[in-house]
């Protein structure tokens, strides 16, 4: 099946919902893992020994992410014998909590065991879903994304409720199993020329030390919280996990709205900052359940925080053909060392150490100030960029909807010279497989709107494209492309 049948048969937007419903059980034993120490996972297990296991597999799980980024092509080009291998691994920990609660804990060797096996396999699903996205077309991958997080959220809560023990686990491992077998079944139905040999993709530069201490500082915010809320008891650790929904769905509102007007993608982020911020800081003012809100409030902002960044990151790939398993391998590690050490520091001052309320605001205000400073530096601001964007597509883009026709006699000669012409100044500019097909409907006069409506992806990138095109071709308008094709053209019929 090509690309262009499944635009226009339906399967596309079928294969939206079916990746949605898969991430949403992704999503859903995520969770679970986050907030394990006080659930049905590690529940039964002391703080500090839950707590611990729960660090093994954080650990494993960058382990993880530093193979994709040193390993990128031989991953990719392994992916599917890689994921099979490895996602099952997290079912040991299913059955450690299975022994542990019916029967009696396991020796703490095994259970660590378990639970690295468990950090590999969360890492090695969660990049196979990011190559998944990075691979289909972008019309929709944001409101899949998010529709998914929403439904796993609630997933999350389904499955970790006070009830039966073992409904709970049983639970859990369907939904595991969910989230390993629909990207799988979708990826062998996926069309083959959808999937690039790795070597086709385009590296990306290592991040520069502001982005990694901008990442690595919302990841020690989301481990931070993480273990302080699973410290309050499992009540508030499974209204923490729950609060992140309402994170989700403004994410999904995002994206839906960025297929149709422009989000400065800097601007939704900086507006998480102060909300995090606040949950941080008036965390010691407050007893139990004015903790809770707390918690839950950081963990909206970082659920935000962290489902917009994914989804345009699979938007990106896709679009720019960036190599998917480096990019999400070098954004993860810093993220989850990050996460390893929020999670560590409040092990430590609220599970081993309890600090006092006046010592316990003062680590948050300096927690928060590093924060805000790493932030600061890092900026985030696309603004002007969009801008440019902006200004070159209003002189860019023209009235003119197709080529004038031909007489009948010239038609076909006229349309096999323009195809000719085409080829030749892809191949002469070297523009990327995306950019030929931009370049191929602004030449025949199409405008962004049309071009977005048959690519299957956003106005906003198609805008980014046609900036690409212009500067690799140095033309400043639609008109003076297609003057270039058509000239020669006319000469060669």
């Amino acid at each position: 099946m090509s690309p262009s049948q499944m635009r226009t048969d339906g399967e596309l937007s079928l294969t939206y919902v079916v990746a949605g419903i898969g991430f949403g059980c992704l999503i859903g034993w995520e969770l679970s893992g986050v907030f394990s120490p006080s659930l049905v996972l590690l529940g039964y297990y002391s703080i500090t020994t839950a707590v611990t296991l729960r660090i093994i597999s954080l650990i494993t799980q960058i382990l993880v992410f530093i193979l994709c980024v040193v390993r990128s092509d031989w991953v990719l080009e392994n992916k599917n014998t890689l994921f099979l291998t490895t996602a099952f691994l997290s079912l040991p920990a299913v059955a450690n909590a299975f022994i542990g609660v019916f029967f009696a804990p396991l020796p703490l060797v095994i259970a660590a065991l378990f639970w690295a096996l468990f950090g590999i396999a969360q890492g090695s699903v969660a990049t196979y879903w990011c190559i998944f996205y990075s691979l289909i077309p972008t019309a929709r991958t944001a409101v899949s994304i998010g529709l998914g997080a929403v439904f796993g959220t609630a997933l999350f809560v389904f499955v970790n409720a006070p009830g039966s023990t073992g409904v709970s686990l049983s639970a859990l491992a369907l939904v595991i199993a969910c989230s390993i077998v629909i990207p799988y079944f979708l990826s062998k139905r996926m069309p083959a020329d959808w999937a690039l040999p790795a070597s086709e993709y385009h590296k990306v530069q290592t991040l520069t030390f502001p982005a990694t201490l901008s990442m690595g500082c919302f990841g020690a915010a989301y481990g931070f919280m993480s273990i302080t809320v699973c410290t309050l008891g499992p009540l508030a650790a499974l209204i923490g996990g729950a609060s992140g929904i309402v994170g989700t769905v403004l994410a999904c509102v995002w994206g839906y709205l960025g297929t149709k007007v422009e989000i400065d993608g800097g601007l939704v982020q900086r507006g998480s900052l102060p909300i995090l911020l606040g949950g941080l800081l008036l965390f010691p003012l407050f007893g139990y359940w004015g903790q809770v809100i707390c918690c839950g409030i950081v963990i909206t902002a970082l659920a935000h925080h962290t489902l917009t960044n994914l989804y345009r990151t699979c938007i990106d790939n896709y679009e720019f053909r960036l190599h998917p398993v480096e990019r999400y391998g070098l954004a993860n590690v810093p993220t989850y060392v990050g996460f390893l050490l929020g999670s560590l520091l409040s092990f430590f001052i609220m599970a081993l150490f309890p600090l006092p309320r006046e010592s316990l605001m003062l680590a948050l205000v300096l927690f928060s100030l590093i924060i805000v400073v790493s932030f600061v530096i890092y900026g985030a601001d696309e603004s002007e960029t969009r801008q440019r964007l902006n200004k070159l597509l209003d002189t860019a883009v023209t009235i003119v909807t197709e080529l004038p026709q031909k007489t009948s006699s010239g038609e076909a000669a006229n349309a096999d010279a323009f195809s000719v012409r085409c080829e030749e100044i892809v191949l002469e500019y070297k523009l990327t497989p995306r950019e030929a097909e931009v370049f191929h409907l602004l030449a025949k006069g199409r405008n962004a709107e049309y071009i977005a409506r048959n690519l299957v992806v956003s106005t906003a990138t198609v805008k980014s494209h046609i900036y690409h095109i212009y500067r690799k071709l140095d033309v400043r308008s639609q008109q003076h492309l297609m003057d270039i094709v058509d000239d020669e053209t006319v000469e060669q019929a």
